[in-house]
């Protein structure tokens, strides 16, 4: 009878021991943040009591997820610009065609400057602009174009005419 009782004792403490282990574990979700012992008192016979120290073993496991890494899109380059004047009083009318080439797959798009002012925001992928703008006698226009995403910004070198 007494060997009866140790093996359903020790079954019970097995068993109690697996659920332990599996509903307590720091860093599961719903899960206190520390292990505690549960403390198990068994009488084997009216005279004759164990005290069992139970204490679940966990050994944490780390996944690391994967982390993007952007990269800047490749700089754009001129392919083509040309610019056509109409005089008027106090300057021209300039009509400026920009042409560049796409080099990225990861732009999110592209930003055209004239004189450090952003003048237009265009989709990914495009290669061509046309801006028309006043020029004042003496003066020029700049222009770039910026391939961008998220995290960087790559450029073309400034361009710069006026009507004379």
């Amino acid at each position: 009878m007494a060997k009866a009782n140790s093996t359903r004792l020790l079954s019970i403490a097995l068993s109690l021991v697996a659920v332990l282990s599996a509903c307590s574990l720091p860093g599961r979700p719903g899960s206190p943040t520390q292990t505690t012992d549960a403390t198990m008192t068994l009488q084997v016979n009216p005279t004759q009591a164990q005290t069992i120290i139970i204490t679940p073993i966990y050994t944490p496991t780390v996944i690391a997820s994967p982390i993007s890494t952007p990269f800047p899109p490749n700089t754009p380059v001129w392919s083509a610009y040309n610019y056509t004047c109409v005089f008027v009083v106090g300057g021209g009318n300039m009509t400026m065609h920009l042409g560049w080439t796409d080099r990225s797959n990861n732009e999110e798009g592209y930003r055209v400057y004239r004189d450090q002012q952003v003048i237009a925001t265009l989709a990914p992928n495009s290669t061509s602009y046309i801006d028309v703008s006043f020029v004042s006698t003496g003066r020029t226009l700049s222009y770039s174009v910026e391939a961008f995403n998220k995290d960087w910004r790559a450029s073309t070198s400034t361009i710069t005419y006026g009507c004379q």
